[in-house]
């Protein structure tokens, strides 16, 4: 995956930069957002509503993804293709775990809408969808921040989404997924040599969508391919925070065109990635959740919270860490052992009920690189007691042991992860919400009789 961020002159001219791009991280944390699921919440629990849209004298099919908490949130309006068949449910349920409503809208003449399909009612029923989230009402009804909607669209849905927020100057962004710039069809349709075919590849599209044809799509394309030139509206959209995504196997030389035009529109924010993969992204489906979630996260920095958390391998030893203080009581935490040498105590954000963290009292090596032997040593027996008391005390079938170094770990004081397992659970390595302090209590009682 190849990803450059471009900044408009003026952020340039501040920060200091001498180019107006720069390579990110080949590897960039994936969100937490993407693989775990947030704590439910009990009062204003994450919902889903279906709902239709009034477009061009009908009401279209719509949906919503509600995100948890009576808080408003941001919200993406999550545009889909032509036809539609790449649904892209993944990727709006992974944004609303990261906090923010999706809504989708089913376009005129399409999976089940009632009307016509065309280009034309399409873009007029994403502006109508764009419009429903801004209407008061529904902001109230469904805790919509209006000041924070980012349209979002993939392949067709790319060009629709440019064009509501082209539409919009309040919405916040776009963000175009291997977008299609249908104007561009125009010379294909035109050229007696490749007409059949251009209009075969529209003739596969449309069993799904109804009032129209191959041959009705490709009139409108052919009289109508300036109103539908993606390239231009990139340009017009510049001046918002912008995500472009393209697929190698796919539209990435039109998404390298669109980004071009953007960049010469002086785009003030835009991040350009590009893919290995196809244009249904169908094996980087986890890559293009965290590339949508990470760039969200300039709306919403909660919401693309890594999973995996990082410090430097080599550094000096910070006294004021977490453990570092509770080695010198000035943080109590819930205790299944302690001796001279070792303490191991109860994690205050459990990967399952019962994790147990496991330091020396008498090192101060920040990770495995560090420690002697024999502290290590001692430090594992006193893991694999833990495990065992796990095992005993919590009725559980057996135990893993975890020991990050650099990446992935969260405190610059080695520490053995003991979690209990389940069997048949599996277990998510990422940066869990903090547990219930009644319950951990309870359960290292549990491991603390079981280790007598």
């Amino acid at each position: 995956m190849h990803r450059t961020f471009a900044a408009g002159l003026a952020a340039l001219m501040l920060v200091g930069l001498a180019a107006p791009t720069f390579a990110e991280p080949k590897a960039p944390p994936i969100p937490k957002a993407v693989v775990a699921d947030p704590p439910r919440d009990a009062a204003h629990p994450a919902d889903m509503a279906a709902f239709t849209v009034p477009t061009g004298g009908v009401r279209v099919n719509a949906m919503m993804y509600l995100a948890s908490g009576d808080q408003p949130h941001p919200t993406m309006l999550m545009l889909h293709g032509f036809p539609g068949n790449e649904t892209n449910i993944d990727l709006m349920q992974a944004v609303r775990r990261a906090g923010w409503n999706v809504m989708r809208v089913n376009y005129r003449g399409s999976w089940g809408s009632p009307g016509k399909f065309s280009f034309a009612n399409s873009r007029a029923d994403s502006e109508a969808a764009l419009a429903f989230l801004r209407d008061p009402a529904n902001v109230a009804k469904y805790r919509i921040d209006p000041t924070r909607i980012v349209v979002a669209g993939h392949s067709m849905g790319g060009f629709m989404a440019a064009d509501a927020v082209a539409g919009d100057p309040k919405a916040a962004g776009a963000i175009l997924i291997d977008a299609w710039d249908i104007g561009k069809r125009k010379a294909d349709l035109v050229d007696p040599a490749k007409r059949k075919a251009a209009l075969q590849g529209l003739k596969d599209s449309t069993p799904p969508l109804a009032g129209t044809s191959a041959e009705l799509l490709a009139k409108e394309i052919e009289t109508t391919s300036t109103q539908l030139d993606l390239e231009a509206l990139s340009a017009r959209i510049a001046d918002r925070p912008l995500l472009m995504i393209g697929a190698e196997h796919a539209g990435a030389p039109t998404t390298r065109k669109l980004a071009t035009a953007a960049r010469q529109a002086q785009a003030k924010a835009l991040t350009e990635t590009y893919m290995d993969t196809d244009h249904s992204f169908s094996d980087s489906r986890i890559a293009l959740e965290g590339e949508v979630i990470r760039w969200l996260g300039q709306f919403d920095p909660a919401s693309a919270k890594p999973g995996t958390p990082q410090i430097p391998l080599k550094a000096p030893y910070d006294e004021s860490n977490p453990f570092a203080k509770i080695l010198r009581g000035e943080i109590v935490v819930p205790k299944v052992y302690e001796d001279d040498q070792v303490l191991a105590f109860m994690d205050h954000a459990p990967a399952e009920p019962g994790h147990v963290l496991v330091i020396s009292k008498t090192s101060k090596a920040r990770n495995i690189l560090e420690i002697s032997p024999q502290d290590l040593s001692r430090i594992m027996a006193v893991a694999a007691r833990v495990g065992q008391a796990q095992v005993d005390g919590l009725g559980v079938e057996g135990f893993t042991i975890v020991q990050n170094n650099g990446v992935g770990q969260s405190v610059p004081h080695l520490h053995i992860h003991v979690i209990p397992r389940v069997a048949g659970k599996p277990l998510m390595f990422v940066e869990n919400e903090k547990g219930d302090p009644k319950a951990i209590e309870a359960e290292a009682a549990k491991i603390r009789a079981a280790m007598k």
